[in-house]
């Protein structure tokens, strides 16, 4: 019985392999759209603590400022198909044959809340280029504060969006850990001397910057529930610009930005180092 567990697992995980192996394009070519999101939203939070800039520092923010390049069409529609590459990407990991128990199960879930993520971001970028739509970068924290409003107006609301706020922090935290530990590695291999430097550097950083700014937005949430104003809760844009009306806040958030930039350099060096296989507990 057991020989015959031990064959069936390793046909799984080889069907898992070769399946991932013929699609892994899809993952790469989303890992640099991806890269460059990133490090359009980091540059975003830079302007804004320095100088006040005017663009959302957010996904939509980001799409909003290739917009208004003189080839923004042809460059969203470049980002466009490498951000549905990721999603599809994503979807394909969620499907793939191999474990559906444990941190794998877990693995599963998280892929396809990113999917979903990043098909609504291409639902942002169909927008710009139907109509050049202006604003959207600010539907975020609309949102945010909409929902906010909405729960602490129920019993035991206050209590919900502090435990919400509780949760973005822990996984503020658990960024931050897979970039001090270097977990990220795991699903990085094949790269060796300076690239290899690099792509352990950037990661690191990246990481944890992207640990921090869930903090900042779980820390406004708990803070919304306290002081019992949804207009306290924050996306990623609004944090950063409430952060950046004092010197202290600024600098954290230019640190904050730095480090979007760099997770965004670490996407685009590390995609086609990127072992892109399904789900596993090993």
């Amino acid at each position: 019985m057991t020989t015959v567990q031990s064959r069936h697992g390793n046909s799984v995980e080889q069907t898992a392999r070769e399946a991932s192996e013929k699609f892994e394009w899809l993952g790469r070519a989303g890992w640099l759209a991806k890269g460059v999101v990133y490090g359009l939203i980091g540059a975003l939070f830079v302007s804004i603590a320095i100088g006040g800039g005017s663009g959302q520092a957010n996904q939509a923010g980001a799409i909003e400022s290739i917009a208004g390049t003189p080839a923004g069409g042809l460059l969203l529609v470049a980002l466009g198909t490498g951000l549905f590459l990721y999603a599809a990407w994503r979807v394909f990991t969620v499907i793939l044959p191999g474990d559906w128990t444990g941190r794998a199960l877990l693995d599963r879930i998280g892929y396809a809340i990113s999917a979903g993520i990043y098909f609504s971001l291409l639902i942002t970028i169909a927008g710009f280029l139907r109509n050049r739509g202006s604003g959207s970068g600010q539907q975020e924290d609309r949102m945010i504060e909409g929902l906010v409003k909405d729960v602490l107006a129920v019993t035991a609301g206050r209590t919900m969006v502090i435990l919400a706020g509780l949760g973005v922090i822990a996984v503020g935290l658990a960024f931050a850990h897979k970039g001090w530990t270097r977990s990220f590695r795991d699903q990085i291999s094949g790269d060796d001397g300076i690239e290899g430097t690099l792509i352990d550097r950037l990661g690191t950083i990246g990481w944890i910057a992207r640990g921090v700014s869930m903090g900042i937005v779980g820390f406004f949430l708990i803070r919304a529930a306290w002081l019992f104003d949804p207009d306290e809760a924050a996306g990623l844009d609004d944090s950063i610009r409430q952060l950046a009306d004092n010197p202290i806040g600024a600098v954290l958030a230019v640190l904050v930005g730095l480090g979007f930039i760099a997770f965004g350099v670490f996407a685009v060096v590390s995609a086609r180092h990127r072992d892109l296989e399904g789900p596993r507990n090993d």
